[in-house]
């Protein structure tokens, strides 16, 4: 696919405005909607460098497997949900993959110019850890990231269903680490790799795994610029076709991927392949295909948190055209 730029036509130039339009039609190209036709996609993603179903995404530009579907996929890795989707609304970047709660507020802003397209890991792989022989009675205080994470959501429909237990925001998983290691709290918020790697260098021990308590829920949103939706639909078909392809490569031989995103995420090749050993539900987390309990279940934990008044109705929050058929479930 050839990237073509925007042209401005002078006033009454008619003959250069008509070749323009004939030139446009025979590269079969044309801007839509303020967007523009182009090879190249931009991702605003949380966690590249530390959460193995962000770092994919870097295996898979590594591999050519992008550049094979014809797309040039560039990554922009933020540190939370609110500054990965600035640069995609600002039109800066084209995608966003960022925290559940954080896309689904942002998507029903009218002025957001997104549109939420596909659920990314579907399952809950957040468990709170602390030093071994730690135990989570009343009066405990377990950790959250900040207000308005998926980590607060979490935590809060936790507090409704485990009684004598509090909150506190701390920030990331390795300032809750720090934080229970120093008893400030009783224990922090983890994910895979984080877990596995503190479990067997650090003497952590997992103390709640929330999956437990309140369910699954996809872990991650994703959201597309408008205008580079409408202009480029078969970029976001591409995507996901490759994007098919990485979550069999980690699901077939979950070792042999370790052994590729170890590196990426700075941990031990034992230390990743104990992450995949012990994430829960592979095939569900490594998978586009839509899960409708898994998003129902995040609405009603939104309205448990009072982030949202009412619960989400999937049909048309979320646009499933770009995925691959197989992939799309009635809502």
């Amino acid at each position: 696919m050839t990237t073509t730029t925007r042209r401005t036509v002078p006033a009454l130039a008619v003959l250069g405005g008509l070749a323009l339009a004939l030139a446009a039609c025979s590269a079969g190209e044309a801007d839509t909607a303020g967007g523009e036709t182009t090879d190249e996609l931009t991702i605003s993603a949380t966690g590249v460098d530390s959460l193995p179903f962000m770092a994919m995404l870097q295996a898979g530009i590594d591999k050519g497997w992008f550049e094979e579907e014809g797309l040039d996929v560039s990554l922009y890795s933020a540190s939370g949900g609110g500054n990965t989707l600035r640069v995609v609304t600002s039109g800066d970047a084209d995608m966003a993959i960022a925290g559940n709660t954080s896309i689904v507020l942002a998507a029903q802003q009218e002025s957001s110019n997104l549109t939420i397209i596909a659920p990314w890991f579907q399952v809950n792989d957040f468990s709170w850890i602390a030093p071994a022989g730690t135990e989570l009675t009343e009066g405990s205080v377990i950790g959250f990231s900040s207000a308005g994470s998926s980590t607060e959501l979490i935590t809060k429909n936790l507090e409704a269903e485990l009684d004598g237990i509090t909150t506190q925001a701390v920030g990331g998983a390795g300032d809750n680490w720090t934080a229970a290691k120093a008893g400030q709290i009783t224990a922090g918020w983890a994910m895979q790799p984080f877990i596995a790697d503190k479990v067997m260098n650090d003497g952590a021990e997992v103390v709640l795994n929330s999956r437990e308590v309140i369910g699954d829920m996809p872990a991650d949103l994703v959201a597309v610029n408008d205008d580079y939706a409408e202009a480029n639909p078969e970029n976001l078909r591409a995507f996901f076709r490759a994007v098919d392809r990485l979550n069999e490569w980690i699901v077939s031989d979950p070792a042999a991927a370790a052994k590729d995103l170890a590196p990426l995420l700075k941990v031990s090749e034992e230390v990743m392949v104990e992450a995949m050993a012990q994430t829960p539900d592979l095939e569900k987390a490594y998978s586009l295909t839509v899960d409708p309990e898994t998003l129902e279940n995040l609405s009603k934990l939104m309205v448990t948190a009072g982030q949202i008044a009412e619960p989400i109705d999937w049909s048309t929050a979320l646009d499933q055209q770009y995925l691959p058929e197989d992939d799309q479930t009635d809502l």
